[in-house]
């Protein structure tokens, strides 16, 4: 019998998801199939039952249901009870197990595809939303030496520092996008990480840069986790001052690929799974 495994969110939009997952399960010959199934709110138990009955064998979670998730599993992983969210619900008999692979998958895609290890840099996190949360955990987990929180209502940045102080020595305080000391932070910075849906096609200021053009430096690394379009506006700054740079799609791949990995127990091809991805990203960005 096929396994069915599905991505739920309301509205879904043109997802990758089902692309990318069906490639790497082509490769992986497994009977399978992967389906982006739209969920409105107050029907998601819906799903998560039918990963209980097997009718499912794995779900993906997205906007605006990943508190749900949280709240329906019966077991969560460290992670995700972290994250305050689950984006990936494994099947383990009748039993649920939530996961978020988005730590692992902002980790990941640095080091894979970036080449850039965040051990011991000074780091400014733009945003204070799931994915803000998501990218400081994994920069707390893999040493970063400071941490800076700017978001455009800093009393949102504030409570997230709150929520993740770490019981270590790693300084990680919050700002305003607007605050002076902003600029300073940013030029001593070694990475860069927008998690703010400006620059994203679709989003509120599509043309425009969470900062300045001119407040990037060619020894700051670039991070865009926006990956619709795959250059936005902040990238394109980053290239033109010589900063290296990595936008949003492989992150993207690096959380599904960890959600594959749990359902199948067997290694995701993560290559093949990023080029399906671009290809159909492409494809979608074409007039």
């Amino acid at each position: 019998m096929s396994a069915a495994y599905a991505v739920i969110g309301w509205p879904l939009g043109h997802t990758l998801s089902p692309v990318m997952h069906q490639a790497a399960l082509a490769e992986l010959g497994l009977d399978a199939a992967y389906t982006a199934l739209p969920t409105p709110p107050g029907t998601e138990n819906d799903r998560f039952d039918d990963v209980r009955a097997g009718r499912l064998a794995g779900l993906n979670v997205t906007i605006p249901h990943k508190l749900a998730a949280f709240r329906a599993v019966d077991r969560l992983t460290p992670a995700a009870q972290r994250t305050g969210a689950v984006n990936t619900v494994i099947r383990n008999g009748p039993r649920l197990l939530g996961d978020n692979t988005d730590p692992y998958g902002f980790s990941e895609a640095l080091r894979q595809f970036g080449n850039f290890d965040p051990t011991g840099a000074s780091v400014v996190v733009l945003g204070a939303g799931g994915a803000a949360r998501a990218a400081v955990i994994a920069l707390l987990d893999t040493g970063a030496r400071r941490i800076l929180v700017a978001n455009r209502t800093p009393a949102r940045a504030h409570q997230l520092v709150q929520d993740l102080q770490p019981p270590n020595d790693t300084p990680i305080d919050s700002c305003a996008l607007t605050d002076t000391r902003l600029p300073q932070r940013l030029a001593a910075a070694q990475l860069l990480v927008n998690t703010t849906s400006v620059g994203m096609s679709g989003g509120p200021a599509p043309a425009e840069s969470p900062v300045p053009p001119g407040r990037l430096h060619p020894n700051l690394f670039v991070y865009d986790i926006v990956y619709r379009p795959a250059l936005t506006p902040l990238l394109a700054a980053a290239h033109q001052c010589g900063a290296p740079t990595l936008g949003g799609l492989e992150m993207l791949v690096m959380q599904g690929a960890a959600s594959l990995q749990q359902w199948t127990g067997r290694p995701a091809p993560a290559r093949t799974m990023l080029t399906a991805a671009r290809a159909a990203l492409e494809g979608s960005d074409s007039p």
